[in-house]
């Protein structure tokens, strides 16, 4: 029996979690048929995890020509004000000309759980391809590159 950590990916596919658990994996041949007894766990957040959003987000100020988007703490604020689940609820400043600026949650493990991170991530992903009109998937493997 091998305990494996295993994370659902897009379209059902089920990849191992961590480096370790796919080097887990290697004790099964190719296309061995495999039992297994699945339940859902809350991980903590990963340090992986967070350095890839920072490499895409990286990638993301030095590829494109929008002026607020210039910087990775740049596109890091872009993309939190678009998603509404990273608006502090009723916490705010006033401008000097009068009006509301929100808060935003950051990115840190304090203020987002696992799951609450891969999904902000997610959206931040489509975001940034969006604004460099690519697909997610070459935003990721150029993050890589």
């Amino acid at each position: 029996m091998v305990d494996i950590a295993l994370q659902i990916k897009e379209y059902g596919n089920i990849v191992p979690f961590s480096v370790e658990d796919r080097d887990r994996l290697r004790d099964f041949k190719p296309n061995q048929i495999l039992r297994a007894q699945i339940s859902g766990v809350e991980t903590p957040r990963s340090y992986r995890q967070l350095k890839k959003y920072w490499a895409v987000c990286t990638k993301t100020a030095q590829n494109n020509e929008h002026p607020e988007w210039q910087t990775k703490d740049l596109v890091d604020y872009q993309c939190r004000t678009q998603v509404p689940e990273m608006k502090k609820p009723g916490v705010y400043t006033i401008r000097p000309d009068g009006t509301k600026q929100h808060e935003y949650l950051t990115v840190s493990y304090a203020n987002l759980k696992h799951l609450e991170a891969c999904r902000y991530f997610d959206i931040a992903f489509e975001i940034m391809a969006y604004v460099l009109d690519i697909t997610v998937e070459e935003l990721l493997r150029n993050a890589n590159g």
